[in-house]
């Protein structure tokens, strides 16, 4: 009886765990360049002294698959369509993200809401101050007045479980998992911005299920509490 109590309670934490994982995707369902966590368990059997017992392993992870473009039409708004991240200079390091949404500077550097500034091939790019007409073409080359100012760095990894989340739908990774020889399969979109990878009605209807099965499991706990409560009763009633 013990057992099952203590399956039935390392299902309800699990569940728990769940729960917070489709809470954060519904949270940034909305959100550019956003990126599905998920969650998985394992269950790890371990024996000592001929007692086996068994413990839930969680793991989490991300789903890098692309999610749709929407068309704005500003001018710093870029997506990629295809494999590879924007590359970014923190304060805290290099960073790595889908998310496209830029602005200017006060020194006309491309840069994110937060400040981080948008690495091309030849370090941070630099727009003239006295303005201009910004294209930038499928393969990530800027020009301003037809004259070209830099060129994106977009950075693939050749292992994308190396490639940890930092906030802001922002990344980070060790050197060792950037793919320098690989072939860079992107196209580069002007005024477009890559949406969230979560589905709404996906990570509602796993909320649904997750919440049944919480239930179940609580109900299980209940009956194995209440049978518990019965037998202590009754061997008191014994004594």
């Amino acid at each position: 009886m013990i057992d099952g109590i203590e399956l039935a309670a390392s299902g309800l934490d699990a569940y728990a765990h769940v729960q917070e994982v489709i809470a954060r995707n519904l949270a940034n369902a909305n959100t550019v360049g956003f990126k599905k966590n998920t969650i998985s368990f394992k269950t790890i059997l371990t024996q000592t002294d001929d007692i086996e017992t068994s413990n839930l392993q969680t793991n989490y992870g991300i789903d890098y698959s692309k999610g749709n473009l929407k068309y704005t039409g500003n001018t710093l708004d870029i997506s990629i369509d295809g494999d590879g991240f924007f590359t970014l200079e923190t304060e805290n390091g290099m960073r790595y993200t889908r998310n496209g949404q830029f602005r200017l500077s006060n020194t006309s550097e491309i840069v994110t809401d937060s400040g981080a500034k948008l690495l091309g091939l030849n370090g941070p790019i630099q727009l003239p101050k006295d303005g201009g007409e910004i294209v930038i073409d499928n393969a990530g080359i800027i020009k301003v007045n037809d004259k070209q100012v830099g060129k994106l760095m977009i950075t693939n990894f050749n292992d994308l479980s190396k490639v940890l989340p930092t906030g802001n739908s922002t990344f980070i990774a060790p050197l060792d998992a950037i793919d320098e020889e690989g072939e860079k399969k992107f196209k580069v979109a002007q005024g477009y911005l890559e949406g969230s990878n979560v589905s709404v009605v996906t990570e509602m209807v796993d909320m649904i299920t997750n919440m049944r099965s919480y239930e179940a499991s609580n109900s299980v706990v209940k009956n194995f509490s209440d049978m518990m409560e019965r037998l202590i009763s009754n061997q008191s009633n014994i004594v």
